[in-house]
């Protein structure tokens, strides 16, 4: 079933290990297939990650997008016990998303994580001067024209 995104001035989607970055103005975009998507609302860089809980959220998050449960599975569990440890109340959301992950349900383990962060941490003005680096050889346009520097 294909996807639609309806993507604001310069508002990020993630697709698997890829990052695209809309223009100044609006643009719809329709993906097919089975690849794993971040609107970049949802998405939440390492740097901004400063809890146990937004720690295992981006772990969760880099499985999800990288579809690689083992690379991530020590980090995972580890953060989960730390996670446990600063907050027991966190226990049956914790255990529902551990269920959730090995039926390999990442994206709903991460709609439900989500609502435990507070919103200030996935905004733009927390992450830093570059939430994303950019590439080597990215060059940055006006009109189709190189900016000049």
């Amino acid at each position: 079933m294909p996807l639609r995104f309806d993507l604001g001035p310069f508002e990020e989607l993630h697709i698997g290990r890829c990052m695209i970055t809309n223009s100044r103005e609006r643009s719809q975009f329709v993906v097919e297939g089975d690849m794993p998507i971040l609107r970049g609302k949802e998405f939440l860089p390492e740097t901004a990650a400063r809890t146990p809980l937004e720690k295992l959220y981006h772990c969760i998050q880099q499985m999800y997008l990288e579809e690689a449960y083992d690379k991530y599975q020590g980090r995972y569990l580890r953060l989960a016990a730390e996670c446990l440890r600063n907050d027991p109340r966190l226990s049956a959301e914790l255990e529902a998303g551990d269920q959730s992950i090995r039926a390999g349900d990442f994206y709903r383990v991460l709609k439900s994580l989500k609502k435990l962060i507070p919103e200030d941490a996935f905004q733009a003005d927390n992450l830093g001067p570059s939430k994303v680096a950019r590439s080597a050889n990215y060059v940055a346009r006006v009109n189709g024209w190189k900016q000049r520097r």
